[in-house]
């Protein structure tokens, strides 16, 4: 995954099928015959609804760290994000004096060549994507938290919660209004990411912002 519209048709096929998929279960819960049948449809409906949201957020998260890896950016160019990943991959996630000097080691030694960004595995959901572990992600991707702000208690409360109490076997009782609403709302997170990412990727949001030098007085 090198060029812009090899990462855009990536996140528009991961956005595809998993619509359709949730389309198909909102019929299924529409039409279901029998509150028993409806009440156990939406159930399943809002674990699923919780899959599509964490997998679309880890699936395209890692491609676009894979992108950016695939450019080949000097460390002087990366935005600081990716550099302290690349720093990481270097040794330096490790506490105490020995961790600062690989990191001072990395910053001295390869501010001019071609930065080794990681991407396997970095994109860390924790089976638990929350407002918390969102906003971590969205750190170590260089993507701002804002248009999610307004949602955090959402994910945690209607999403999360709810999702967790259906996949520990417990009973949970969710009328289909309130499914309705939290059928939207996770689309409305699945487009705001799909968003981000490919807004990052299109304005090169990785790259550091070139200094202009200040006209001598």
């Amino acid at each position: 995954m090198r060029t812009v519209d090899e990462f855009l048709q990536y996140v528009a096929a991961e956005l595809v099928w998993r619509r359709k998929e949730l389309t198909q279960m909102r019929a299924l819960v529409q039409s279901a015959q029998g509150d028993l049948r409806q009440k156990a449809l939406i159930r399943a409906s809002v674990a699923i609804l919780y899959a599509h949201w964490e997998g679309f957020v880890k699936s395209t998260g890692s491609a676009y760290l894979k992108y950016v890896a695939n450019q080949g950016v000097e460390c002087n160019r990366l935005s600081y994000n990716f550099l302290a990943l690349a720093s990481k991959a270097f040794g330096a996630d490790q506490d105490g004096f020995q961790a600062n000097l690989k990191v001072a080691t990395y910053y001295s030694e390869n501010m001019g060549r071609r930065a080794r960004v990681p991407y396997k595995g970095v994109v860390n959901t924790r089976s638990n994507l929350g407002s918390s572990v969102l906003r971590e992600l969205l750190a170590v991707l260089g993507l701002p938290d804002e248009p999610f702000s307004t949602k955090f208690a959402f994910i945690d409360s209607s999403l999360v919660n709810r999702r967790n109490h259906i996949a520990h076997g417990e009973y949970l009782d969710i009328d289909p209004n309130e499914y309705e609403d939290i059928h939207q709302e996770v689309l409305g997170l699945i487009e705001a990411f799909r968003n981000e990412v490919e807004n990052a990727v299109v304005t090169k949001r990785y790259l550091r912002p070139v200094a202009h030098p200040t006209a001598s007085s």
